[in-house]
């Protein structure tokens, strides 16, 4: 036994030493180190897998100059949509238009060579719409078919024409076709394309084998048919009337002619766009002052795909490569926030939200590459929002080192070099340094603006480097300084959001609240005036003390505005909103008032939510008292136990002190001792310099000795400034007054003096 003892007890020697290396799991876990490394490790994978993309980035845009050819590495085929397109617009234009048949047109020539005879019989003129087309001797022989005896002889001779012209045929294509007439604007149209037509139903025959009414080939044809049927004077009206009444045997059938285009356009197949290339040639030619073209980069593109494809076993390399890279990264970036913001680590929200804005971002970058827009807008934007995004939400120094990170993923992911990084870079360093406080809304875009400019000068400077031309310089500097602009009204417009992921207050937004129509300020100014003064007090002599030291002054003035709302529910039972009545704790046993003075701080907590009050405002109103004794009651207590002589339950301070916690930050210290300051500066009969300055001392080390300054990190050289300036303060707020004199000739009676002015 005495052995087993003795280790165990060298064993927990060994344990407790100081140098002790050995890890200590359970402080691990509620330092919340494990589940950070998870976040890292998350945000490793992802970060990863986004940017095994850039395999599909070429480093090429619309619109970039091009400072040498580009050759081909490896034998590929590529399908151009231009030239296909092109194909199948030929083909829609090779496709005959559809005719369709205008109906039986010579029957209506054959009726009105018919009615001729009886048009012209019992009448010596000759009609003024055949006028044109009859002569003299035409008209006296066609009255002489009116007869009886003769008008058989005409009607057959009118269907024998009729019908050799129905039944003519033209060979074309092997093939006999009547006669087909077109209008002429449509059949001009076909034979200067060079087409065939096709008939609805028929077939398809050379344009140049149709007629038109005009044409002389078919008015041979009217003339030799007239001259087989009818004698000589009637033989040219015949022909002439046939021309005034017929109409085209066929006309375009619109809607089924584009319908036979578009089933040519998509009848042609795809591989009719391709084009093969071979190693080693050249893509895109260098000209002078060439910028490359969208379908040339489309052409980039599918060479780049088919040499990652020709790569099988390299393109595990390069994945490995890109893991070894992000990994580096990662772990800088982890080590950076736990080093300079050790909070994240135990906030695992906020280390969630800025792994979410960081890889958001990068995809975005990375959509960028892989598309074709402009690399100098949104390759730098996104970047530039993570800047702007950590500095409100943490400070310069932070954002600086992430930002800085991401801007190297981001140049990985769009596969730039180190020019790209160093506009990139400028943008980055211009808006962290920049913007330090938001106090009004102009505050983004001025920063917006400065980083364009700065990027822009660096993009030209990079330019002039490499030797590229005015134009291409010009458009890079637009794009860079568009990029800053851009950032600076989206962070404007998405600031809201931006305060409630990482649980912040902006400068912008504690000056809103700060205004008195805000409805809480309303309220506590209706119904607890005095405490709305004294809040007033506060804010002014706490702003100044945070000033001195260098905290946050804004941030102590608007809350000192809230951190007494809780008095609203009760407000007759704190001093400052009793209008020279008697006290409503007269009454009140020791234990229950302290309960009533104590129970403004729950409530004030309880109206911060309820009217939205910022995360940032709320430890105020939680912690401006710390866990301090309320000393009257307290004392009360005392009195009392001592007046029943019950020696034996002695009170404890501590069942008189407020639940806490103490003040964890400076500003919440500074509203602490200004709050105790204010009220106790009041009770002053004469506050002389010397009387306030010992007031403030003797306060100040008060909660000092007490304690409650334990948890923030004010510094002796702190408090001594706060001291000073506290003490100016007040006295500047109590500053005395001269009296003015009243002669005693002229001493007036009130009531005499109102009675005077209203006379007047």
């Amino acid at each position: 036994m005495l052995p087993s003892k003795s280790r165990s007890r060298r064993a927990e020697i060994r344990k407790n030493r100081p140098d002790s290396e050995s890890w200590d799991w359970q402080k691990l876990k509620e330092d919340g180190v494990p589940a950070s490394l998870g976040i890292a490790a998350a945000f490793f994978v992802v970060a990863t897998c986004i940017l095994i993309l850039r395999q599909d980035v070429v480093p090429y845009r619309p619109g970039q100059w091009l400072s040498h050819d580009i050759v081909s590495r490896v034998s590929f085929r590529y399908s151009d949509p231009g030239r296909l397109e092109s194909e199948r617009r030929k083909a829609s234009a090779r496709e005959p238009r559809v005719y369709a048949s205008n109906g039986d047109v010579w029957s209506d020539v054959e009726s009105g060579l018919l009615q001729l005879p009886e048009r012209l019989t019992g009448t010596a003129e000759i009609p003024a719409d055949l006028k044109p087309l009859l002569s003299d001797g035409a008209a006296t022989k066609l009255r002489s078919y009116a007869a009886p005896s003769a008008r058989a002889e005409y009607a057959r001779r009118v269907a024998d024409y009729v019908e050799d012209l129905r039944k003519h045929r033209i060979s074309a294509g092997g093939q006999e076709w009547p006669i087909l007439i077109l209008d002429e604007d449509q059949r001009h149209e076909d034979i200067r394309a060079k087409r065939y037509i096709r008939l609805t139903g028929t077939g398809t025959i050379e344009a140049s084998r149709t007629f038109t009414l005009k044409s002389d080939e078919f008015h041979n044809i009217l003339t030799a048919a007239a001259q087989n049927r009818f004698v000589l004077a009637l033989q040219p009206a015949v022909v002439d009337f046939t021309l005034s009444k017929l109409k085209p045997t066929h006309l375009l059938d619109d809607a089924a002619t584009a319908e036979a285009s578009a089933r040519a356009s998509s009848d042609v197949p795809s591989s009719e766009g391709e084009v093969a290339f071979g190693p080693n040639q050249v893509l895109v030619h260098k000209l002078p002052a060439h910028a490359l073209s969208l379908q040339e980069c489309q052409l980039l593109r599918a060479e780049n795909h088919k040499y990652i494809e020709t790569l099988s076993g390299s393109k595990w390399k390069a994945r490995l490569g890109v893991a070894g890279i992000v990994f580096a990264i990662t772990a800088v970036l982890s080590a950076y926030l736990g080093f300079y913001q050790p909070r994240t680590v135990k906030n695992h929200p906020r280390a969630l939200a800025i792994a979410a804005l960081l890889l958001a971002m990068l995809l975005l970058n990375q959509i960028a590459a892989i598309g074709n827009g402009p690399l100098y807008l949104f390759g730098i934007a996104p970047t530039l929002l993570v800047a702007m995004i950590i500095t409100v939400a943490y400070d310069q120094r932070t954002a600086i080192g992430i930002s800085s990170m991401h801007g190297l993923l981001a140049t990985i992911a769009l596969n730039q070099g180190a020019p790209f990084f160093v506009i990139l870079w400028v943008g980055v360093l211009t808006v962290c340094f920049l913007l330090d406080d938001i106090r009004t809304r102009s505050k983004l875009i001025e920063v917006g603006g400065v980083a364009a400019l700065a990027m822009a000068f660096v993009a030209a400077a990079v330019g002039l480097l490499q030797f590229d031309p005015w134009d291409y310089i010009q458009q890079n500097c637009l794009y860079a300084g568009a990029a800053g602009l851009t950032v600076g009204f989206v962070v404007l417009g998405i600031l809201p959001f931006v305060e409630k992921a990482f649980k912040i207050t902006t400068s912008m937004t504690l000056l809103e609240l700060a205004d008195p129509s805000q409805p809480l300020l309303r309220r506590l100014a209706v119904e607890a005036p005095g405490t709305y003064n004294h809040s007033l007090q506060v804010g002014v002599i706490a702003e100044a003390a945070a000033e001195a030291i260098g905290a946050n002054a804004l941030l102590c003035r608007v809350a000192s505005y809230y951190h007494d709302v809780g008095k609203i529910n009760k407000p007759d039972y704190f001093v400052e909103n009793q209008a020279g009545g008697e006290s409503r704790h007269l009454n009140l046993t020791p234990n229950v008032s302290f309960l009533i003075i104590t129970g403004h701080v729950k409530d004030g907590v309880e109206l911060a939510k309820e009217y939205n009050l910022p995360s940032s405002v709320m430890p105020f109103i939680q912690q401006h008292h710390g866990t301090t004794l309320v000393e009257y009651f307290y004392r009360q207590a005392c009195t009392q136990q001592e007046g029943r002589g019950d020696d034996g339950n002695e009170v404890k301070d501590h069942h008189y002190r407020y639940p806490g916690p103490r003040p964890r930050t400076r500003e919440i210290a500074i509203v602490m001792l200004a709050d105790c300051i204010e009220s106790a500066s009041r009770a002053l009969a004469e506050p002389t310099a010397n009387r306030v300055e010992t007031l403030v001392h003797e306060l100040v080390m008060k909660r000092l000795l007490d304690g409650q300054l334990e948890e923030c990190d004010l510094t002796m050289k702190d408090l001594e400034q706060i001291e000073r300036t506290m003490m100016k303060t007040i006295l500047g707020i109590y500053h005395g007054r001269i009296a003015y004199p009243v002669p005693a000739t002229k001493r007036l009676d009130p009531a005499a003096t109102i009675a005077d002015v209203r006379s007047a």
